[in-house]
């Protein structure tokens, strides 16, 4: 009788425990978990697709257009709506250009929805439409175009399929340009076959904001048509302009060349896309003494008439540093200070670089921003090559006086020249002038950035009548414009090895940096050219590259003669 009892109760005890535990299940599966299953439920049957906005536009300051979108349309299917695969390929294949073998194993998918092709014109959407294929869907999307094709390639860089900026602007303003992205939520069964009772949501996408640059069309224009020709000319392998308001530090024109179509940016070399003015470093070689001499002068170690004793070659601990050029027959070693520049002497400015002492040196190099980034709105800027203080010696002086042993941008030495050209301040670059954002109410400038007084005016008045003298009489006449006043400084520097280490057998950078016109500079050029063929001297080979682009833009900006306002330079 104890044995059925207990039985019973065991059994009684299973029998009411299971409901018990099947209530406790569906307590925990409808409501603690009921979310979370719910969603996994709705994310089976629903597929999501991103709308992307339409990407900002960028203009140049002359509210030309360099940076479009236009509608275009992306083609996709949903295989399981297809009723013929066979008739679906036999239509596409030759509007598409696509293989039909390659459409058919792409249209087997079983997949709920895939992509066919993307960004398709306008005449091959009606094309298609006039087919009217089941399965077969258009989804309206936006295309990046360049108008002006080369023009600015390198300021604007590019975007890939899905409108991601990859370089340049672009990139470096992607979240601005790009706006907010929408969503389209198709919900159809697990085969994907749209639901005719699911929803359609929709969330509002936002355009991006447009970006006006401080690039000038002409300017724009001018920079890279002539430093192309320059390069072709001297048999170079590429080359650089930067064309700098210096007085607030807007770049009106930034060419490298070999350029490219961001259009088509896909088909040219990596090497080519990049914006070599900001990331790439070289040794900037003479053009780096009005750095010296102005630091010199600032100091008051010198004067401009001040007299050196110049041999032709000088040894600085374990190396014989020797002009460039050997002195004509009986010819003086005494040099002033002005004579050292305009002649471009090396081993005068590594006297004056001695004279200032490796400590003040280090300090002033250091001001003029060089080591540093410049900040401007660009990716990828490197700060150059400068060694620590600690590990700078007197060789490293000597050296780095005449630009050797140093590593700077292009864009570092257009805005340290343009301390010299604006009186003394050192003020930072900017390629953009302002952006509007996407509520296009909101207009947000790119300030004019005083980074501070590097030097007196009285030094930079002094440094600009040198460089003139240089263009007037000196290694720049090359540069000489009858009528206008013309400061500049010539280069001509040993191209680095790889990594920095040792110099390459026959490579050159040629260079020149001028600025115009003397008495209230507007304009200041750098023009680089790497590793010409023809002649290595910066007066022969950039000068005139220089020259050409200055002749432009005396006539584009109307600019009236002014040497005789300029006074006779009185020391």
């Amino acid at each position: 009788m104890l044995k059925i009892n207990l039985k019973l109760k065991i059994f009684v005890f299973f029998f009411c425990l299971i409901p018990i535990l099947f209530m406790v299940r569906l307590f925990y599966l409808q409501v603690l978990s009921g979310d979370k299953f719910k969603r996994r439920a709705e994310d089976q049957v629903k597929r999501i697709i991103k709308v992307l906005p339409r990407r900002g536009s960028i203009y140049t300051r002359n509210e030309a257009p360099l940076a479009l979108t236009k509608k275009v349309y992306s083609l996709y299917a949903i295989p399981a709506q297809i009723t013929n695969k066979y008739v679906t390929v036999k239509g596409l294949s030759p509007v598409l250009g696509m293989k039909q073998a390659t459409l058919f194993r792409k249209l087997n998918s079983k997949a709920p929805f895939l992509w066919i092709k993307r960004k398709l014109e306008e005449d091959v959407y009606q094309k298609i439409l006039r087919l009217d294929l089941k399965g077969i869907n258009f989804m309206e999307e936006e295309k990046r175009i360049y108008p002006k094709q080369n023009l600015g390639a390198h300021f604007l860089g590019f975007v890939g399929i899905d409108n991601q900026g990859l370089g340049g602007v672009e990139y470096k303003f992607d979240k601005l340009l790009s706006g907010t992205p929408g969503e389209v939520i198709l919900e159809s069964d697990p085969r994907g076959v749209q639901i005719s009772s699911g929803t359609r949501k929709v969330r509002q996408s936002y355009d991006g904001g447009d970006i006006y640059a401080t690039l000038d069309e002409f300017i724009q224009y001018s920079a890279q048509k002539h430093l192309k020709e320059g390069v072709e000319a001297n048999q170079a392998e590429g080359g650089q302009v930067i064309v700098m308001n210096p007085n607030t530090g807007e770049v009106l024109g930034l060419a490298i060349y070999p350029d490219f179509n961001p259009n088509k940016y896909y088909e040219y070399k990596t090497a080519d896309l990049r914006n070599k003015a900001v990331t790439d470093i070289f040794e900037p070689g003479s053009i780096f003494k009005v750095v010296t001499i102005s630091s010199a002068l600032e100091e008051g170690v010198v004067k401009p008439d001040s007299v050196f004793e110049v041999p032709e070659k000088i040894r600085v601990r374990d190396r014989v540093i020797k002009e460039a050029h050997a002195r004509k027959e009986g010819e003086s070693d005494k040099k002033t200070v002005r004579d050292i520049l305009r002649e471009s002497l090396n081993v005068g400015t590594v006297l004056v670089s001695q004279e200032l002492g490796k400590e003040r040196f280090y300090k002033y190099i250091k001001m003029f921003g060089f080591g540093t980034h410049t900040k401007i709105e660009l990716p990828a800027e490197s700060k150059g090559i400068f060694k620590s203080m600690r590990r700078w010696n007197d060789l490293d002086s000597a050296m780095a006086s005449f630009g050797q042993g140093i590593g700077v941008t292009s864009l570092q030495i257009a805005t340290a020249v343009s301390v010299i050209a604006n009186g003394g301040i050192l003020v930072k670059p900017k390629v953009v002038n302002h952006f509007i954002t996407n509520d296009s109410k909101s207009v947000i400038h790119i300030p004019y950035v005083n980074r501070g007084r590097i030097l007196s005016k009285k030094t930079a008045f002094e440094v600009r009548e040198m460089m003139r003298l240089v263009v007037e009489e000196g290694t720049g006449t090359t540069a000489k414009i009858p009528g206008y006043s013309i400061a500049g400084k010539t280069g001509t520097a040993q191209k680095a090895g790889q990594g920095g280490v040792g110099y390459l057998k026959g490579k050159y950078v040629a260079s020149f940096i001028g600025f115009f016109p003397v008495r209230n500079p507007e304009i200041l050029i750098l023009v680089l050219v790497d590793s010409p063929q023809k002649s290595i001297w910066g007066g022969t080979v950039a000068a005139p590259i220089f020259k050409k682009i200055t002749l432009d833009l005396i006539d584009y900006l109307n600019m009236t003669p002014d040497v005789d306002l300029i006074p006779p330079f009185s020391g």
